[in-house]
């Protein structure tokens, strides 16, 4: 028999059991269970898996089946926030509740142990050396770590049935084997309880504890044992003023057969076990009386419970066990010395959100039979520290409630509603998404306008109503009506027509004007230094928008500057500072908001890499782009900053062809299109830096008109290049007509053009 066994036929009565509930065999009451405080618990089964249906008359409560229904349930739900024994069963972390669960629920539980402590080998009891038979070891070093898996399921009302394992490791060097695992023994057991009145209940639990074999895998069926509880628990919250308290008392008869699964290894040493494996195996010799004590306090709505636990253990010697002359350990004997151990436990449960779900955290600290041990009983540690969590959950969903109310409406007197059309002021087109406030009745919800600009209010009854109506892009406007009651008198001279009363019958009619606010937008920027990043003050900046309206001003201390009215659409910013190379970038203004934007200008060279020529601007570098690309490069951002400063500061050049010449690598089509390509960028640059479209043509000549001949790498280099060739232009100055207006620099001499990618 395995202990996956038990597992799964324990898993197929609780399908079984689920299938009872589902199937609604009879009663079922919530009595008995752990959150029961009144006795008054029971429910028919039909509230437990049917709607509830209340009628309610308004002014009238609901019926009390009703009320006992949710009360029932609420109830159940309640009993969700228990969780089980070390070894299964509804209780705190050794002692067991005589409660349980609603019938259909569920609990898994896991929990760890552990403890590190030197207690088995002392001066007055010391051990046997395992490396030297001659030598006693006084002191020693004990680890142990364990896990205990648990499954409990309430059958009925009255019965919950459970089932546990558990894998243990014991480590301590002063024994051989240093290492002792206890892998898979199980205990099965049912507990019945019940409620003898809204504090007391009581009930009986039966476990069975299989304990695997050593040295092999499977059960030892003569190590077989049973256990036979008697449980009673005082819950005070059942009380008729309640009070967050629990009390538990469990008194258990352990048959104890575990020291048959060693009597085969004691057969072949000729010698008992040792202490040091006495514990670590959890072997007892005989039979003992166990008495546990629990108390629980609910704190924090109950999410919190501290709990305490004394239990002491009484050996009673049924298997007529006696001492053996020859024993290792040197233990003392029962038939000798009285022994009873005894352990407190100080712990606490923790219900943090989910329902079902919980947090354990316990201390067990021995009182008594720490440091003197017997041969017959286990030695009991100084200490263990557990830590679980655990889940429960129910097989029966909580039932909708159905809520019927009977209202008796009294009949009101028919009112007239008021249909409005809200426009612009001489336009018949509606303005949709308007919202329309009542003005004078505060109490009633705006309206908002449909696509064509139209509202409809419900039925009003007779009076004033006025409204103020807001729409995005028009200024604030109010309407107004008066709805009529029988027998109105008529309105003053000189009322408005759309103030005119309506008169009794049909809808009432009301038009809503509403004046457009100017569609207009404001730029709002700052300039500084490219380098630096500081803002500059001073500079002089002109605005162009959409419709060609010129504004002109300059930047504040701080580098910042604002244009108001402009006309929605494309405008141009231009910058043009003292030291500093023009700058011209485009935005788009939007309606009836601020436009940022940010410029950056950069400051003349002191070598001018740009200068004008009598029929070409000659540039002393080359555009850079990527390699086999019309993609410009950053590296040329400075470049043909100072074209565009040429440009924009000498309007006497009217047009200028960019032209683009590759070297002669790869087929004359393809050439072809990479000159125009890269013509037509450089073009798109500067036009979106301020220069005008109509100043600029892009012209590709691929490699038709080489500098050099294309027979060497630097050569092919000199060939890829761009230049700005000037079709069309007025005089130049009089005054120094080689220079280059606004760039200050002397004509320079054609060079050989820069090396492009």
């Amino acid at each position: 028999m395995k202990t996956s066994g038990l597992f799964v036929s324990f898993l197929l009565l609780a399908g079984a059991a689920k299938t009872a509930a589902a199937q609604g065999n009879g009663t079922v009451t919530f009595g008995g269970g752990a959150s029961t405080q009144n006795g008054t618990a029971g429910a028919s089964a039909t509230a437990a898996t049917a709607p509830s249906t209340e009628r309610e008359p308004r002014g009238e409560s609901a019926p009390s089946d009703q009320h006992d229904a949710e009360k029932a349930w609420a109830e159940r739900e309640a009993k969700l926030n228990e969780a089980s024994t070390l070894t299964g069963g509804v209780g705190l972390m050794h002692t067991q509740h005589a409660q349980g669960g609603a019938p259909g629920q569920f609990r898994v539980d896991f929990t760890t142990e552990f403890f590190s402590a030197g207690f088995l080998c002392t001066r007055e009891f010391p051990c046997a050396d395992p490396r030297n038979p001659n030598n006693r070891v006084q002191s020693d070093s004990a680890d142990h770590i364990g896990g205990r898996l648990r499954l409990s399921m309430q059958v009925a009302k009255w019965l919950d049935a459970y089932l546990g394992t558990s894998a243990l490791a014991n480590s301590n060097p002063a024994n051989r084997p240093s290492l002792l695992q206890v892998l898979g023994d199980s205990t099965l057991g049912a507990k019945a309880h019940g409620q003898l009145s809204n504090i007391f209940h009581v009930g009986g639990a039966f476990e069975m504890w299989l304990v695997n074999g050593t040295g092999a895998v499977g059960l030892d069926g003569s190590g077989t044992s049973a256990k036979f509880r008697g449980l009673a628990t005082a819950d005070l919250r059942g009380a008729e003023k309640r009070i967050p308290l629990r009390f538990s008392t469990n008194l258990t008869y352990v048959l104890d057969n575990s020291g048959e699964v060693v009597a085969a290894t004691e057969r072949a040493r000729g010698a008992p076990v040792t202490r040091i494996e006495r514990f670590g195996l959890n072997i007892n010799r005989v039979d003992h009386f166990d008495i546990h004590l629990g108390a629980e306090l609910f704190a924090a709505q109950e999410k919190v419970r501290p709990f305490l636990e004394y239990h002491v253990l009484v050996p009673v010697n049924r298997q007529d066990y006696r001492c053996r002359p020859n024993n290792s350990s040197a233990d003392k004997c029962l038939a000798t010395d009285p022994f009873a151990p005894s352990t407190l436990t100080l712990g606490s449960r923790f219900y943090p959100w989910k329902k079902g779900f919980n947090l354990t955290a316990a201390l067990d600290i021995g009182i008594s039979g720490v440091g003197f041990f017997i041969e017959e009983m286990r030695p009991t540690p100084p200490w263990m520290l557990y830590l679980g969590a655990g889940w429960a959950f129910d097989t029966q969903d909580r039932p909708p409630v159905i809520r019927e109310r009977v209202v008796v409406e009294h009949a009101k007197p028919a009112g007239r509603r008021i249909r409005g059309f809200v426009h612009e002021e001489g336009k018949a087109e509606g303005i949709g998404g308007a919202i329309v406030s009542w003005e004078n009745h505060p109490e009633l919800t705006s309206l908002a306008t449909g696509t064509d600009g139209r509202f409809t209010t419900h039925e009003l009854p007779a009076g004033s109503y006025v409204f103020t109506v807001n729409a995005d892009g028009y200024k604030p406007g109010q309407c107004s009506t008066t709805i009529a009651g029988v027998g109105a008198s008529s309105p003053p001279a000189g009322t408005a027509p759309n103030q005119l009363p309506a008169q009794a019958g049909g809808d009432v009619q009301l038009d809503c004007v509403l004046s457009a606010l100017p569609r207009v937008g404001n730029v709002v920027g700052k300039v500084k230094d490219l380098d630096t990043g500081l803002f500059v003050s001073g500079a002089a900046i002109n605005v162009v928008d959409v419709a060609k309206k010129e504004l002109s001003g300059s930047t504040d201390a701080q580098g910042g500057f604002r244009f108001e009215l402009l006309t929605p659409g494309e405008a141009t910013i231009t910058v043009d500072a003292d030291g500093y190379l023009v700058s011209s970038e485009k935005l788009e203004v939007k309606v009836r908001q601020d436009n940022p934007i940010e410029l950056s200008v950069k400051k003349k060279p002191k070598n001018p890499l740009v200068a004008i020529q009598q029929k070409e601007i000659i540039i002393k570098q080359q555009v850079q782009f990527g390699v086999d690309s019309a993609v410009i490069l950053p590296a040329s951002t400075g470049l043909l900053t100072e074209i565009a400063d040429v440009l924009l500061k000498n309007p006497r050049i009217r047009r200028v062809e960019v032209q683009g010449h590759t070297d002669a690598s790869g087929a004359p089509a393809h050439n072809q299109r990479l000159s125009e390509d890269r013509a037509s960028a450089v073009v798109a640059w500067l036009t979106a830096h301020g220069v005008a479209s109509e100043r600029l043509s892009a012209k590709g000549f691929g490699d038709s008109k080489p500098l050099v001949p294309n027979v060497t790498e630097l050569n092919k280099q000199r060939n890829r290049r761009v230049q700005f060739i000037i079709t069309e232009q007025d005089s130049p100055p009089a005054v120094n007509p080689a220079a280059g207006a606004g760039s200050g620099a002397k004509p320079a001499a054609p060079t050989n053009p820069i090396i492009l990618p």
